[in-house]
């Protein structure tokens, strides 16, 4: 499969995949723990990395993000 990397390189690439995957981590086992009842509630964002990684990437020194 081939897209346009607008330019970005690999090592930008890599940066970002591995920003995506810890989350993903994360993810993954919360699902694990709530299905053996460790936890009560996991609102799961699997699929989402992206997004969070992408705002995340651009923010400035003095820009912050705050909970909801």
């Amino acid at each position: 499969m081939t897209y346009d990397r607008k330019n970005l390189s690999d090592e930008i690439l890599m940066t970002l995949y591995e920003r995506m995957l810890l989350p993903r981590l994360i993810e993954e086992k919360m699902l694990i723990l709530l299905r053996q009842g460790k936890i009560s509630k996991w609102f799961s964002g699997i699929g989402q990395e992206a997004i969070s990684v992408g705002v995340a990437s651009v923010l400035t020194s003095e820009e912050y993000i705050l909970p909801m």
